[in-house]
């Protein structure tokens, strides 16, 4: 079916639902993140609803389940402040009942099997909001196709293997983004994982651990 910037497989854009999305498989979400444009920088603001979307291969499957659920928590938000016309910064949320959240993915795990534990002597804290995992924003040229693409890089702020992580988002509509999600340790753009960024956002809060160059 021929693909247009207004409709997406009989349906017009402007009426996309996060439930559209979540029908599509991966090679239909990359062609749709093809025909789609970049948010403006200062577009991206506040805390959006992030869900996983089709990821292809099941190893896939289990490593982002391992990765944005067992090892911090459940994963819910990526958030985003503008600080410039093609530059901001960003965190993830995760629901989590440890005090303090490490965004080291050994020490991350370890703790997590603490936490299980301690659960197990019903010892838990209360579930709370911890906002971690902080990005670099900024416009760049997609590595997918050479166009404008809102690009979330964890180089800068995080360890392995979490700074080998890179996403870019595209906007389907007002509410809606398509995001694609690549780690070079899982062979990088040869393995995209899509998800999907639903507004309207919450408020900007800000993350649990300060920016290391503010």
């Amino acid at each position: 079916m021929k693909i247009s910037m207004e409709v997406f497989e009989g349906k017009a854009l402007k009426n996309f639902r996060y439930e559209d999305l979540m029908k599509l498989d991966r090679k239909q979400l990359m062609e749709l993140f093809f025909e789609l444009d970049a948010p403006a920088m200062s577009e991206m603001r506040g805390e959006y609803r992030a869900v996983l979307l089709d990821s292809g291969y099941v190893i896939n499957i289990f490593l982002a389940k391992l990765y944005l659920h067992f090892t911090w928590g459940d994963w819910q938000h990526k958030a985003f402040e503008p600080l410039g016309e093609t530059h901001g910064h960003g965190y993830n949320t995760f629901v989590t009942t440890q005090p303090k959240l490490y965004e080291n993915y050994f020490v991350a795990v370890f703790m997590k099997i603490i936490s299980i534990v301690c659960s197990l002597f019903r010892l838990s804290n209360p579930h709370r909001l911890a906002r971690i995992m902080l990005n670099k924003t900024s416009i760049v040229s997609s590595v997918f196709d050479g166009r404008p693409s809102f690009q979330l890089s964890y180089r800068d702020y995080n360890t392995f293997y979490t700074n080998t992580m890179t996403d870019e988002v595209r906007k389907v509509n007002d509410n809606l983004f398509l995001g694609i999600g690549r780690l070079t340790v899982t062979f990088g753009k040869l393995n995209p994982m899509p998800f999907v960024l639903i507004g309207p956002p919450d408020p900007w809060v800000g993350p649990d651990i300060e920016y290391k160059d503010r």
